[in-house]
């Protein structure tokens, strides 16, 4: 087991070193590598880093991070099931192709692996983690000594537990004695996974469903080529639902990037004296992948992005967790120690407060479905799987008239929709002006009590 874990942890390492720093499109990215066609499912990358030396005499006091669970199962058996009968069903008729054989082969090994364990880290997922914990205690180590108190808080949701258990144990073990905090429970509810009942029934309004159904049928993928590659009776094709399991598949191909079995094979690392090759995207032709990723891509920008179609208020469901930074980091202020707040919580939550930040001009509104790429809305850059919003500020001394913060989307520095003289840096004065104007601006707009 050693052996595998060992193996694994290069084989992630490999596909982690593969992601390029110049600016793409998503059709260059996807050529580069396709496992980003799985959107917030995309296993975020432990890439190189920069950071910009912060002012003289600055140093980090205080971080407050967001982030998204690791690579996990899927979290439902029909995800694997329901392929798996269908090409078993036409498998034990005669019915499929060699490749055919190959993708039901795949999809078994895939059902088997993640047997009972849906929902929870993938041991790829839990390296994943430990890899992005241990680069953060690196990075900032003013932040990890005797004196920090580190604060580990989870959604109660299992591959959040999960996640949130896995980074606490790596820092425990990168500085050791840590004085730490672990916590999970639904009294957090509010400001790590908030709910608003009437945001959530605009997702599903009827001229941005009817919208996004035009949308999503323009841009249908073009199955003819999937179903000649995995069955050999063009009649006993007909009578196969196409489409749901065009969708089936494309799901399973993006999780097999990091499931036990599957992301050795994908970076090429041989598992003893055998070299795996277990990717589903080769049933595929890269446009129809394209086409499946920008469906998804319109998807996730309707319900947690700023589209104008519902209004383009959907991220101020996270208005609680935007109100809760600003408190805890002048709460802060006054401590004479290092503060670390971790939390662990949905990618869609995460995804939707990095909206309503405006990070990296995610905040943007439109109505125009089409225009997402040429824009620059693309989910698996904003909440990929490990993924995360931190903002790390910055003093002299806890009397300093004007600390400064620094925000890490992914782990990169960040732009935010304010100017400065010191960016990547910001005065921690301008960014909490900016975003009490917005949230007293919606509240005002919305006569919020």
């Amino acid at each position: 087991m050693r052996l595998v874990k060992s193996w694994m942890l290069v084989g992630i390492m490999c596909c982690w070193g593969a992601v390029g720093v110049r600016a793409q499109s998503v059709a260059e990215e996807l050529r580069e590598d396709v496992r980003r066609a799985a959107g917030m499912h995309y296993a975020l990358p432990l890439q190189g880093v920069h950071d910009t030396p912060p002012p003289a005499g600055k140093r980090p006091f205080y971080v407050n991070h967001y982030g998204c669970p690791s690579a996990y199962y899927l979290e439902r058996p029909e995800f694997y099931d329901d392929p798996y009968r269908t090409l078993l069903c036409a498998d034990s008729l005669g019915k499929l192709t060699e490749m055919g054989k190959k993708a039901l082969h795949k999809v078994a090994q895939l059902r088997r692996e993640s047997r009972d364990r849906t929902g929870e880290l993938t041991e790829a997922g839990k390296l994943q983690i430990k890899e992005i914990s241990r680069q953060l205690t690196q990075r900032l180590p003013e932040m990890f000594t005797d004196s920090t108190f580190v604060d580990v808080r989870s959604v109660v949701q299992n591959h959040c537990l999960l996640t949130s258990g896995e980074a606490a144990l790596q820092m425990s073990f990168t500085h050791h004695p840590l004085r730490m905090k672990i916590s999970a429970s639904h009294r957090s509810q509010p400001w790590m996974n908030p709910q608003d009942k009437r945001l959530e029934a605009l997702r599903d309004d009827t001229t941005a469903m009817a919208r996004y159904n035009e949308f999503a049928a323009r841009w249908a993928p073009d199955n003819t080529h999937l179903m000649a590659t995995l069955f050999n009776d063009a009649e006993y094709a007909k009578s196969i639902d196409a489409a749901a399991l065009s969708r089936q598949l494309f799901d399973l191909a993006g999780c097999t990037q990091y499931t036990e079995e599957f992301s050795l094979g994908e970076c090429g690392v041989a598992k003893g004296s055998k070299e795996l090759s277990m990717s589903l995207y080769d049933v595929f032709e890269l446009e129809d992948i394209h086409r499946h990723w920008m469906r998804r891509n319109a998807w996730a920008y309707i319900r947690y992005g700023g589209c104008t179609l519902n209004g383009g208020h959907q991220p101020y469901i996270q208005r609680k967790p935007l109100w809760n930074l600003i408190h805890q980091c002048d709460s802060v202020m006054t401590l004479d120690y290092p503060v670390v707040h971790l939390r662990y919580t949905h990618e869609t939550t995460v995804m939707s407060l990095i909206c309503l930040l405006e990070l990296n001009g995610f905040g943007l509104r439109t109505g125009q479905l089409d225009s997402l790429e040429a824009l620059g809305w693309v989910d698996y850059r904003i909440a990929p799987m490990g993924g995360s919003m931190m903002m790390i500020h910055y003093r002299k001394d806890k009397d300093d008239p004007d600390p400064l913060v620094r925000v890490l989307l992914n782990g990169q520095e960040a732009r935010l929709p304010i100017e400065s003289d010191l960016a990547p840096y910001y005065h921690w004065v301008d960014v909490k002006r900016y975003y009490l104007r917005k949230l007293y601006a919606y509240a005002k707009e919305w006569d919020e009590e």
